[in-house]
């Protein structure tokens, strides 16, 4: 895990690999068969058959639910690892210039010691200034850079919380699989690390108890 030394901050917070884990088993397809005997008939026999349509019916949403769920995390993955890696170019210029910059503020100080004895100090002391100058500029714009990928990445993961919550299905059945609920660590390591406790259930919930 990247410490972003040279930022200061993480622009681009998440785990690809929890991703890439709660897409692949988003990606489990379910499965339901069976069917009451021929020659069990009457009352209780039609009951059964109308409860397993329903569940073969509400499973089938789920698992399409899941299936494009597993979608949206696909997408999301591939954002996620294209910003870390812009996170982590930010990074390494941002802590060149830091050093840069600590260098130059040494010239600064060792020419302006040096400034009152000869025009020709103090005109190195102005250039020793104008270099510092400069690379706190660029430092500057390179900050500037990360603190824009860290709201465009915060804002596209709100947008994946929310394709998220619209997939999640609400039937019966969904109710009681854990094939939503069980990512709920995953979902909010994504963003900011452990999930804060959520008050719905279901994946969505997780993730945007992640978003903080």
């Amino acid at each position: 895990m990247t410490d972003y030394r040279g930022l200061g901050f993480d622009p681009a917070p998440g785990q690809a690999g929890a991703v890439a884990a709660a897409s692949e088993r988003f990606s489990v397809a379910l499965a339901v068969t069976g069917a009451p005997p021929e020659q069990w008939t009457g009352a209780a026999a039609d009951g059964f058959r109308t409860r397993l349509e329903a569940v073969v019916s509400e499973l089938t949403a789920v698992r399409r639910a899941m299936r494009a769920a597993a979608e949206v995390l696909d997408g999301w993955a591939t954002t996620l690892l294209g910003n870390q890696r812009r996170a982590e170019e930010l990074d390494r210029s941002a802590l060149a210039l830091r050093r840069a910059l600590a260098e130059a503020s040494d010239e600064v100080d060792r020419t302006g010691a040096m400034a009152a004895f000869t025009a020709a100090d103090g005109e190195a002391h102005d250039r020793a200034v104008a270099r510092h100058d400069e690379l706190r500029r660029r430092l500057d714009d390179v900050l500037e850079e990360a603190r824009l990928l860290e709201r465009d990445h915060r804002a596209e993961a709100r947008r994946v919380a929310e394709r998220l919550r619209a997939e999640e299905p609400s039937t019966a059945v969904a109710d009681t699989l854990t094939s939503f609920s069980s990512l709920t660590a995953e979902l909010a390591s994504v963003l900011l690390g452990p999930p804060r406790p959520a008050s719905t259930r279901g994946a969505a919930a997780a993730f945007r108890a992640g978003l903080g």
